[in-house]
């Protein structure tokens, strides 16, 4: 393994406390952890600062309010995280309300639509949508109905300036966005993404063999407020999620030990094996499920490491960046320059490593205008390489501060 295990009596009090608080039901074990915790001199500015980096704060409050009976918490503190906790109800409740509204047109559309992550995720793991944080509405649909997903949503009044893109060769997500606004007050802007695939990262998609057709094929129908949903097979779900975290924030492996406790009586490892193969992550999904058993107790069997781990060389050699370069740490540490440089370095082939650098170095001139948002792509290369390259450079230096930092507190 990585190492004998991660060494948590040598982490912060905060940093042991958001770890413990990093799941939807606290063992009578865990609880007490945290009452010892509560009791222990925190720096509570800090610990809600990395609540917000990595997205747990509605966690930290649903659990430490039921425990602070003594009122050992700072009041500012739990106040700030009551706040946080009711403004993330108010926002997904107006996003339910939307895809309750996108779902029902779908239907009557005969148009099959696979909820991802976010409210899915609320809804069927986390079982309370204040629980968990979501930013947009994320929508898995098949290449063949994107036009018609696209006028389905013009007509629900949602806006794009992407949705030309539906008629042509565009692999990326589409986005669109709906502005309400009632009589009594401004509501929540509500974004949706539109994915033609799994893997969310174009850095990936010229290597991963994706199969929308069967994701929306395998994928489970449920009912919740009276809505027919279609959400992942947990195989499906776990692969999807590796791809999304990427050693950044901690609520990405928050969702993957989570589905993973609550989906243990019926995952096909076999299955999510062989499509890690597939897929070519193993070394990704390797080092994804060792941290979820290490800091969340995910329940992973020991032969599936067995079937992932890397070759001695790569091994030793991702330890070595890992080790002194992943969590617990604060938001600064989260660059996209970091996700850049652990990415490429854990993709399966060394082919891949180099078709991972030409798509990034040279993506198409559609995701260039989408991404950078401005509609003449073909002058913005240049540009894109100097920012690719201030990237790829912060990510070096982070790892190597990363490294220095932990290596003097050892």
């Amino acid at each position: 393994m990585l190492r004998e295990g991660i060494a948590i009596m040598n982490m912060w009090p905060e940093e042991q406390l958001l770890l413990c608080c990093a799941c939807t039901k606290l063992s009578k074990d865990k609880r007490d952890e945290v009452r010892k915790l509560v009791n222990n001199g925190l720096d509570w500015d800090y610990l809600l600062q990395m609540g917000k980096a990595h997205g747990l704060a509605p966690l930290l409050y649903s659990h430490l309010h039921r425990i602070d009976h003594e009122h050992r918490i700072p009041q500012p503190i739990m106040e700030r995280l009551r706040n946080i906790y009711y403004a993330n109800l108010v926002h997904n409740i107006s996003l339910d309300s939307e895809l309750n509204k996108i779902l029902n047109t779908f239907e009557k559309e005969e148009i099959p639509v696979v909820v991802l992550r976010g409210l899915a995720l609320a809804q069927t793991i986390y079982k309370n949508i204040a629980l968990r944080s979501t930013i947009d509405i994320d929508l898995l649909v098949q290449k063949k109905d994107l036009s018609r997903v696209v006028r389905a949503l013009l007509e629900l009044k949602f806006t794009s300036p992407q949705a030309g893109l539906a008629r042509k060769e565009y692999s990326a997500e589409l986005c669109f966005v709906k502005r309400v606004i009632s009589r009594e007050k401004s509501l929540p802007t509500v974004y949706i993404d539109v994915h033609q695939d799994i893997t969310s990262s174009i850095r990936l998609k010229r290597i991963i063999k994706t199969d929308t057709e069967g994701v929306i094929r395998r994928a489970h129908p449920t009912r919740i407020e009276n809505v027919n949903m279609l959400v992942m097979a947990p195989e499906d779900l776990l692969l999807h999620l590796t791809l999304r975290h990427c050693f950044e924030r901690l609520i990405r492996l928050c969702d993957i030990a989570e589905v993973i406790k609550a989906k243990k009586g019926e995952l096909d490892w076999q299955f999510l094996l062989e499509r890690t193969k597939e897929s070519r992550i193993t070394s990704i999904m390797y080092y994804t499920l060792w941290y979820a058993q290490q800091l969340l107790e995910a329940p992973v069997p020991e032969h599936v490491f067995k079937k992932l781990m890397p070759s001695w060389w790569r091994k030793s050699t991702l330890d070595a960046l890992l080790s002194k370069a992943v969590y617990p740490d604060d938001s600064n540490s989260l660059s996209r320059g970091r996700k850049y440089f652990l990415q490429i370095l854990m993709v399966d082939r060394l082919i891949d490593v180099f078709l991972v650098l030409w798509t990034v170095m040279f993506p198409s001139s559609e995701w260039l205008a989408y991404y950078y948002d401005r509609p003449r792509a073909k002058k913005l290369y240049l540009s894109h390489l100097i920012n690719l390259f201030a990237i790829l450079l912060s990510g070096t230096r982070d790892i190597l501060r990363l490294s220095s930092k932990k290596s003097n507190s050892g």
